[in-house]
């Protein structure tokens, strides 16, 4: 069995305003590519918007999403010799602000990564043009104003942009995670690669989703 049986995945702890330690909701700090928020086989992906790898892993990831009893959720997680990505990934980040349904979530996720591998070919690595690609696909996707994501880059305030991907990098520590991209299956760090297939995926992912399936079938 290549993870843990089904259940509901790890949580990070987390120290919060009031200095007491308690659970890090699981859907503060990833970005559903499904639509429920966890399955019974739930695949976690750590990706870089500017990490080529996390790039090619992408298109199967959304493979991924559609077959049952699987959730797959993103968690942005910039590496820190990728400035750039810090900045996409709150970018990013400023959704969760406002309530946008998971779809359209995903589409935003979508098209900055595939934005982005174009951006950094081209050498166009200033922060404001950076920040410019990322309002104009959030905006045209969630239809907010650039004046609002502006505003909301830089609130630090709890659950801000910033302080959301603080949280998303801490629980990646927790982890012990430390690149691009890396997997987590029911909150096990597996060996899977960026080259992997859904064929490759369904095969590993075959003894859990065998499991899960007469699970419901027996109900």
């Amino acid at each position: 069995t290549p993870a843990r049986s089904p259940r509901e995945p790890s949580r990070a702890f987390f120290p919060q305003e009031t200095g007491e330690m308690s659970r890090l909701p699981y859907s503060y700090v990833g970005v559903p590519l499904s639509k429920e928020p966890f399955d019974k086989v739930n695949v976690e992906a750590f990706l870089d918007f500017y990490c080529p790898f996390s790039a090619k892993a992408t298109p199967t990831l959304f493979e991924l999403s559609k077959l049952e009893n699987v959730s797959v959720r993103v968690i942005p997680y910039p590496q820190p010799w990728h400035w750039e990505g810090g900045i996409i990934a709150t970018c990013f980040n400023i959704i969760n602000e406002k309530k946008v349904h998971w779809e359209k979530k995903a589409d935003c996720f979508k098209q900055l990564m595939a934005a982005y591998q174009t951006f950094k070919q081209e050498g166009k690595e200033d922060i404001a043009g950076i920040k410019k690609v990322a309002f104009k696909i959030i905006g045209d996707v969630t239809k907010t104003e650039e004046s609002y994501l502006g505003t909301a880059f830089y609130n630090d305030d709890s659950p801000g942009p910033q302080r959301r991907l603080k949280n998303q990098i801490k629980y990646g520590r927790t982890n012990a995670i430390h690149e691009t991209p890396t997997f987590m299956v029911n909150g096990l760090v597996v060996n899977a690669s960026s080259s992997w297939d859904i064929e490759k995926w369904t095969q590993f992912l075959e003894p859990l989703l065998k499991e899960a399936s007469c699970g419901s079938a027996s109900k």
